[in-house]
């Protein structure tokens, strides 16, 4: 379990890149609201584009996907997908997106707020892990400071 969610991102990103290394197998489909991710994932998928595709959930990176869509030649599809069930089973997963698509230093606030600097919303999870010393946050006294 990751503390901090750049140590997520990068997470992701290494099972993206162990997925495309097996796309002759698999039909990768990549969930993600994050520019930098997305970036990440086309820079190792390469050329080589057929047997990928995006996913956003309905209402989310919306901007992010048109955007990629326009500019990008060989994009992927994209797949707009809603969360369909019983209320006590949907309740959790959509508490948990808004949680984590509220927060303010969540990647879709960030995104739309125009005093946020662009290259501050692609910055490498590897570099900023880095700079922090490691995946984990330190929660006792006893491991160090806390993060």
């Amino acid at each position: 379990m990751f503390t901090r969610k750049v140590s997520t991102d990068l997470s992701y990103i290494a099972c993206a890149k162990k997925m495309l290394a097996n796309r002759d197998a698999l039909h990768c489909a990549f969930a993600t609201h994050n520019a930098h991710t997305l970036a990440a994932i086309l820079a190792l998928a390469g050329q080589d584009r057929s047997h990928m595709e995006f996913q956003r959930l309905h209402g989310m990176g919306d901007l992010l996907y048109a955007e990629a869509q326009r500019q990008i030649a060989g994009m992927p599809p994209v797949r707009v997908y809603a969360p369909v069930g019983a209320h006590r089973d949907l309740l959790a997963y959509l508490v948990r997106r808004l949680l984590e698509n509220g927060a303010n230093s969540s990647f879709v606030n960030r995104f739309m707020d125009l005093d946020t600097p662009p290259a501050s919303l692609a910055r490498d999870p590897c570099t900023v892990v880095r700079q922090l010393g490691g995946f984990a946050t330190r929660t006792s006294p006893a491991q160090g400071p806390v993060r």
